[in-house]
């Protein structure tokens, strides 16, 4: 019977793998695309939201300030206790481009009660 005899050589190769392989898995998720809604047709808005599952839509209000929020494809998006909701933002093509927000407060409005929410989905 013969033995075999595993060397450092021969573990440091697999370790190093291993390590690479691992810290690639646990790589951070990728950044979050930001769409300036005024300079965006709305199916483009819509479509990167689909694409990408959720976007940070910006535009500038009718007295010169900044707004901005994350903005979800489906409603299943939204972590707890947030839920999704139908909003409405300028797009070049047209001033109410449909598309869905997380609310924070929105189930704040249940009454304590189970409340079933209807699945909001984008689609094009």
């Amino acid at each position: 019977m013969r033995q075999t005899i595993i060397s450092a050589r021969t573990i440091l190769p697999i370790a190093a793998v291993l390590a690479a392989t691992l810290a690639v898995g646990t790589a951070p998720a990728q950044a979050i695309s930001r769409v300036e809604t005024t300079k965006t047709d709305c199916n483009a808005i819509r479509a990167t939201l689909i694409r990408e599952g959720a976007a940070i839509l910006r535009y500038t209000s009718k007295r010169g300030l900044p707004i901005y929020d994350r903005y979800v494809s489906s409603s299943l998006m939204c972590e707890s206790p947030s839920v999704g909701v139908w909003a409405r933002v300028p797009a070049r093509d047209t001033n109410s481009c449909r598309v869905i927000r997380c609310d924070p407060h929105a189930a704040d409005d249940d009454d304590g009660l189970l409340n079933f929410r209807p699945l909001l989905r984008l689609s094009q």
